[in-house]
């Protein structure tokens, strides 16, 4: 069986008894990679050498496979940008092993590593910073120690200086049985004596010449010792090998780190966490930072809901026919519907925020958008727009019922895609029939996001327009 299926067996047998790291997984192309020594999670993808993972037995393969797929679930790979990559990446295997306790795969516990319990369970840049000051100061410490061994030298090389210009002084030559003896045979036996020493000392040198030049040499059989090297555990576990490597291209991407969280809001809602154990959950819910760019989640709702029509034209010609008869294209035909919550408690300021939000989705490809207004029931007409607008009346200003928005578009049927700007002040509403409309809750405020998340993100994607 290749790696590939062996890959494929162990992400399908998550399915069902680990829906996170099967979801989290998906959401990543997987792909060989002979350069790279081990495996690895960068931009979307999770990238592997073949001879690494087929030189593992099926237990190790899959315990690296699960290590990698939580490091995903912490979203290690997506946070901001460290500066040491073999140091992020020892952070991120501590914090993990923290929470896997993984056995036989070389890691470190923070316990083992720090020398001490007062680290246990902590988050990933507080490790980091950690393994900083501890360079820092093993560094200090080297420093001092070097200072004091310099200034001993130097106070006895002054001090010996005193007692031979003291010597001089008083009777006039060297004492030689008191202090010249020690130098005089010191200096015989460097220049006639210490045959042996310097024998040894040049056979040591030559033997250590000769190895070095033994090591170098190439052969076929150090040629296949250091291949079979690179596949070993100590590779992938050793940041001084690895690090620099499979880290280095980590950085923020609130993209991904948004998919990521929605699977992990998704597993939480229908509370199917696997073997994930309580206190890790806590501690996976706790990453959940709703830090998200809302304008790259328009960008994905707006992938995301794009259809197209396909017509004739005899600009093209048929494939199979030629020019005998028409060709087709595709023209995208999206129909997006903006609703606009106009209660009373929306601010002036977020409403005129909603509108500046409607004229930017023109830069992303919707060539046409329609609004609604609404608080308890819709109000005025439909709005259909085909360019940015300067101005727009707005009427209502009362209540909120979100049950106006959802009968709308079942009755309208022929939107592919709904975004409701809101306070999120209002009952949650029942789910639509219509399923074919996707839904975007976007809220006015962070804190109006979290306190209605829960609720809405039942029935569709929620995010919120960050305070400027």
């Amino acid at each position: 069986m290749s790696i590939k299926e062996n890959i494929t067996k162990i992400v399908e047998k998550w399915y069902l008894c680990e829906p996170l790291y099967f979801a989290v997984w998906t959401l990543h192309k997987v792909e060989p990679v002979r350069q790279i020594k081990t495996i690895r999670v960068q931009n979307g993808h999770i990238e592997y050498n073949p001879d690494f993972l087929n030189a593992l037995n099926t237990k190790d393969l899959e315990t690296i496979l699960s290590f990698e797929a939580m490091r995903i679930i912490l979203k290690h790979p997506y946070s901001r940008k460290k500066e040491l990559p073999e140091i992020s990446y020892l952070a991120s295997n501590i914090t993990i092993q923290e929470y896997l306790q993984t056995k036989g795969l070389g890691f470190l516990t923070a316990r083992e590593f720090f020398a001490s319990d007062d680290y246990d369970k902590k988050h990933f840049e507080f490790y980091y910073d950690k393994i900083i000051e501890n360079i820092q100061n093993d560094c200090l410490k080297n420093e001092n120690e070097i200072a004091n061994e310099t200034k001993i030298a130097n106070e006895t090389k002054i001090a010996n200086n005193d007692r031979g210009a003291k010597g001089n002084n008083e009777e006039g030559e060297i004492d030689d049985n008191e202090y010249g003896s020690q130098d005089k045979n010191d200096d015989c036996e460097n220049e006639c004596g210490g045959d042996d020493d310097n024998q040894n000392r040049d056979d040591g040198r030559g033997e250590k010449t000769d190895s070095a030049a033994n090591l170098n040499k190439s052969t076929p059989e150090n040629e296949a010792g250091e291949r079979g090297a690179e596949n070993t555990l100590e590779h992938y576990t050793n940041e001084k090998r690895t690090g620099y490597e499979n880290a280095s291209h980590w950085d923020r991407n609130e993209y991904h780190e948004h998919l990521v969280n929605e699977k992990i809001k998704d597993v939480s809602i229908a509370n199917t966490w696997g073997t994930i154990t309580a206190n890790i959950q806590e501690k996976i819910l706790a990453t959940l930072k709703p830090k998200i760019n809302y304008k790259m989640i328009l960008k994905s709702f707006r992938a995301s809901i794009l259809s197209n029509t396909r017509r004739l034209t005899r600009m093209k010609p048929s494939r199979r026919y030629g020019f005998l008869y028409m060709g087709s294209r595709r023209d995208f035909t999206t129909k997006l519907l903006f609703a606009v919550d106009v209660s009373g408690s929306v601010s002036h300021a977020a409403l005129k925020n909603a509108f500046s939000i409607i004229n930017r989705l023109f830069k992303y490809g919707i060539e046409e958008i329609s609004v609604i207004c609404f608080d308890t029931e819709i109000k005025g007409n439909l709005l259909t727009l085909k360019k940015a607008q300067k101005e727009v009346q707005i009427l209502g200003r009362g209540g909120t019922n979100f049950s106006a928005v959802i009968d709308f578009i079942d009755k309208n049927r022929s939107f592919d895609g709904v975004i409701v700007f809101t306070d999120g002040y209002a009952p949650c509403p029942e789910p639509s029939k219509n399923k074919k409309t996707k839904i975007l809750w976007l809220f006015d405020t962070e804190s109006n996001y979290k306190l209605s998340k829960m609720n809405l993100s039942k029935i569709g994607r929620v995010t919120f327009v960050k305070e400027t």
